[in-house]
């Protein structure tokens, strides 16, 4: 990564205060480990000695690119006055949620059902044993924006525990008791037919914004899966208001602040209906499954703008977000020089400065005034007044005109102080990242994505991936502990895209791979009543075993691996894969019925058993093998199974008596019925235009 800036590194080294997080390897918990607050871990330590003691536990969760828990830190957290009542009446532990992604889903649960929302910060109070009884986010110090201060609630909720400690004990218990019995009831199966995801689509339109684009109100979220679901509706049906939805909301944060006009990607959420004002973190997660989506899109639409959309947020995480290992980095934060945003505002004098009498059309283009839309600086961003100059200007002409200019700017903001980076790799956001490279590739064919897929999943394989256990967190040769079916989910994805996208030796072993790991999550995430669980059984830190199902902010890894076991029983022809998919999506089958909106991954995946089965193979070697592929990569086939392999003899039961013999040949096959085989792309053509 070029001029990064590690959190960690900007920790007080310096202070008078060093807590029990200065030996931990997130680089969140480690800007708070000079803290006055005598923060722990979560850990055994911490949790013995609030039982020892007990005390009650402020359990604070946040992650690094969080521009409120930053607020919080330096209001209440740096506060010596606040750090005393804490270090007095409280066993105080803070906890990175993407480090631990099964406590921030357990008590970000209870924290929805106490107060109605959730969000970070995450400040919860626990009994010792581990059951909440008072939460609530981000609290000011003293009373404000009509939230209690952050003093009045610790100091009430420290007298009220040394009064009556049983009191809080008991109400803690009923609470946990009430929701429990909520989060465990069985929900009624329900009929799996395409009729289900024709109504989860038919519920997202509902909230769709058909002026700005995008779902719901604010603050806006990019819901890139959701919008993917769209897309294969519209395959399916052939109506055209869920294409127009989609192309609405893509071509608007194309345009918007949203996504860095200058240097690619896209920052989390916008916080106005229009995606002109971002909310500036940047996440792995969301660039990787955007770039997906644009993919998809790009395929139906032809657009050469989503192609470069994907080209330009695949450029900016090879760039900012790679380690020179091959793993991926998790965020950036909001903030540099301690302003949200700095780093990607402009005024208007600093461009004329850097383009000279270059800079008019550029200046129009991008809507930059003297006066600026935020903050007095301005977010660049393209509306119908953008269209019009580029209309009036000789395409090709502009276009690279546009591109010398922001590559100017893009040198310039470089030299500025950076946001600070979230260096941490997480195996799960790293599998999502790798199906965007392997994605990316098969519309672009530009190898150096190609490249970077094998790259990382090499990582992963061989730096990650220790003693049949696959790391969720690691950074600085630091692995964290416990197994996450997140990890398996999405990595096992990547793997099986990359292996679509793979010509080369290694295709075969990206398959095997695939497998070993999708057995083990099997074994390990599937509980007896068929449900996926995020974590394995009986961890003893966990007041109940969360599942997996539900979309949140990336998607429900429950139904990733649903998805994938599918798509391995057609691969593999392994019984075994296919009863475990579809015994566990029959088990969320009312879920979907109920509340599909939430179930947009879950969805996909019962499209996909319930569709025609396509599968093409393709074996040879040579120019033609790669021009044959690349005619199927530029094709939308949502339910199409690819292999490759130059010989025609591999693993996979799909190349029986398929050897090449020294010629390229594609067999396409639908529901098990196979045509000819095509050996030129004309005959492929003809082939794939016989499949409905």
């Amino acid at each position: 990564m070029e001029g990064g800036n590690n959190m960690a590194d900007t920790a007080a080294a310096t202070s008078r205060h060093t807590n029990h997080l200065a030996g931990e390897s997130s680089p969140y918990l480690l800007s708070h480990a000079h803290n006055p607050v005598d923060w722990y871990p979560w850990n055994d330590e911490a949790l013995a000695k609030a039982k020892k003691l007990n005390r009650p536990i402020f359990l604070s969760i946040g992650y690094a690119a969080c521009h409120w828990c930053h607020v919080m830190e330096r209001e209440s957290f740096e506060n010596e006055q606040i750090a005393r009542i804490l270090n007095e009446h409280f066993i105080s532990i803070k906890i990175d949620r993407e480090q631990r992604p099964d406590l921030d889903q357990i008590y970000m649960t209870f924290t929805q059902a106490m107060t109605g929302s959730g969000g970070w910060p995450m400040s919860i109070f626990l009994t010792p044993d581990l059951k909440p009884f008072f939460a609530g986010t981000y609290f000011p110090p003293d009373d404000r924006y009509g939230r209690p201060g952050f003093m009045k609630v610790i100091t009430e909720i420290a007298r009220a525990y040394d009064e009556s400690p049983s009191h809080i004990v008991e109400s803690a218990q009923g609470i946990f008791e009430e929701i429990n019995k909520h989060l465990a009831r069985e929900t009624d199966s329900a009929l799996l037919s395409q009729s289900m995801v024709a109504a989860g689509a038919e519920s997202l339109m509902k909230s769709f914004d058909h002026v700005h684009g995008g779902f719901g109100q604010v603050p806006k979220f990019p819901h890139a899966v959701e919008l993917s679901l769209f897309l294969r509706h519209y395959r399916r049906t052939g109506d055209l208001a869920y294409l127009l939805a989609v192309e609405k909301a893509l071509t608007s944060m194309a345009h918007g602040g949203v996504y860095d006009q200058i240097g690619g990607g896209f920052a989390r959420y916008s916080t106005d209906e229009r995606w002109l004002v971002p909310h500036f973190e940047k996440m792995l997660y969301d660039n990787a499954l955007l770039v997906s989506t644009y993919t998809e899109a790009y395929q139906i639409t032809g657009k050469d703008e989503y192609r470069g959309v994907v080209r330009e947020t695949l450029d900016f995480l090879l760039r900012e977000m790679t380690d020179s290992s091959g793993g991926f980095y998790s965020a950036l934060d909001a903030d540099s020089e301690g302003e949200e945003g700095r780093f990607y505002l402009w005024t208007e004098s600093e461009i004329r400065g850097l383009l000279s009498g270059e800079a008019d059309p550029f200046l129009a283009y991008f809507n930059v005034t003297a006066t600026g839309n935020f903050e007095g600086r301005n977010i660049l961003h393209v509306d119908a007044a953008s269209e019009r100059i580029s209309n009036e200007q000789a395409p090709e002409r502009f276009n690279t005109y546009l591109e010398k200019c922001k590559a100017r700017l893009l040198q310039a903001r470089g030299e500025r102080v950076r946001p600070l980076t979230d260096d941490k790799i997480l195996s799960s956001w790293n599998g999502l990242a790798l199906s965007a490279c392997a994605r990316g590739y098969q519309i672009t064919l530009d190898q150096k994505y190609l490249a970077a897929a094998i790259a990382n999943a090499h990582f992963v394989e061989h730096t990650m991936y220790r003693d049949n256990t696959l790391t969720h967190a690691y950074r600085q040769s630091v692995h964290s502990g416990g197994e996450f079916l997140e990890d398996y989910a999405f990595y096992v994805r990547g793997l099986l895209d990359l292996y679509e996208t793979d010509p080369g030796a290694a295709n075969q072993h990206w398959l095997e791979l695939a497998v070993t790991m999708a057995r083990h999550a099997v074994a390990l995430f599937l509980g007896a009543d068929n449900r996926f669980y995020l974590r394995p059984d009986n961890q003893p830190d966990l007041i109940v075993r969360p599942k997996d199902e539900i979309d949140n902010a990336i998607p429900s890894a429950g139904s990733i691996m649903i998805h994938n076991l599918f798509k391995l029983h057609r691969l593999t022809e392994d019984a075994a894969f296919l009863d475990a998919a579809e015994r566990a999506l029959k088990t969320v089958s009312g879920q979907m019925s109920r509340y599909p909106g939430g179930m947009a991954s879950a969805l996909l995946a019962l499209d996909y058993m319930l569709n025609d089965k396509v599968e093409i193979v393709v074996v040879g070697n040579g120019p033609m093998r790669d021009a044959i592929l690349a005619e199927i990569y530029r094709r939308y086939s949502p339910n199409r199974l690819l292999a490759i392999s130059p010989s025609g003899t591999a693993n996979s039961p799909l190349f029986e008596g398929r050897a090449a013999n020294g010629q390229v040949k594609a067999f396409v096959c639908v529901n098990s019925v196979c045509r000819l085989p095509a050996v030129s792309v004309d005959e492929l053509r003809e082939r794939l235009a016989e499949i409905r």
